[in-house]
């Protein structure tokens, strides 16, 4: 029995407050993009933006079932009138695919590293190979050496579009170009793509860039407000002296004032001796 119940209070039912959310591909996509992919329990629009949705590139594309074996981010951009457009930002092997690929006897070799696209969106790409015997250590790093090479070589050469199309496809020529490498130095069984990551973007460094701004601009206000105060001090002080010196040069006006007073009252005593003397 839930706690209001047995208080005697009514349980609310947080589900009816919920709205759904619609989530579109993302237009990097190309003809898969801007289609219905997902919908979203949310209970507030505001806070949906940024949040990262996981879908099957089947969801996408809705062609072939063998897509189900990978996993596509995308982060939720912007919500207009309950359709959330979305950004691409990683896809990854599923499990149990990639479990399906381990077997006794061969060797699992993976690469990782960071490459940019000409468009200036920087990813994290991890590569795995598995070969049909176990290969020693020179063979493996070969491979890695091959894999660097042309990733280096092709995705500086990709837009965005165009980088998606050829990670996220088994059957692209990307990956037919690395099969047909690896497959020189060793007996492969499986390389492909396992995974990628969106690490930065063109958007977020000129945010960055912003943020610094705003930064050496609240420092320079600092050094301003400092120096104002140093100033305004500085000139209380000195009026202070000023003050303190009109004050004293006052005083001692007063004591020569006092002193004149007290000479001119001594003097009478002394006029009405000589007078009654005279007399």
């Amino acid at each position: 029995m839930a706690k209001g119940a047995r208080r005697g209070g009514r349980v609310r039912d947080k589900w009816r407050d919920k709205q759904w959310l619609i989530l579109d591909s993302p237009s990097s996509f190309g003809d898969f993009g801007g289609h219905h992919i997902n919908y979203l329990p949310i209970t507030d629009a505001n806070t949906a933006v940024g949040r990262v949705v996981e879908n099957t590139l089947y969801d996408i594309k809705k062609q072939d079932q063998a897509d189900h074996k990978t996993k596509v981010f995308v982060e939720i951009e912007k919500v207009s009138e309950g359709v959330a457009t979305t950004i691409f930002k990683g896809h990854e092997y599923g499990k149990e695919f990639l479990r399906s690929l381990v077997r006794r006897g061969s060797s699992m070799i993976t690469h990782i590293h960071n490459y940019n696209t000409n468009d200036g969106h920087e990813f994290r790409v991890e590569v795995v190979t598995f070969s049909q015997r176990r290969i020693n250590s020179s063979k493996k790093h070969e491979l890695r050496r091959v894999i660097h090479e042309l990733l280096s070589e092709k995705v500086p050469q990709w837009d965005l579009n165009n980088f998606i199309k050829q990670v996220t496809d088994d059957n692209s020529e990307f990956h037919r170009e690395l099969l047909e490498k690896g497959r020189k130095i060793a007996s492969l069984r499986h390389i492909g793509i396992k995974k990628t990551k969106l690490v930065s973007s063109n958007k977020s460094s000129i945010q960055r860039v912003n943020t610094q701004t705003e930064d050496t601009q609240t420092e320079d206000e600092r050094v301003n407000t400092q120096t104002e105060d140093t100033q305004t001090e500085d000139t209380q002080t000195e009026d202070e002296r000023v003050n303190t010196q009109t004050e004293d040069t006052q005083t001692e006006d007063e004591r020569v004032n006092t002193q004149t007073e007290d000479e001119g009252t001594e003097t009478l005593p002394v006029d009405k001796e000589q007078n009654t003397d005279s007399t």
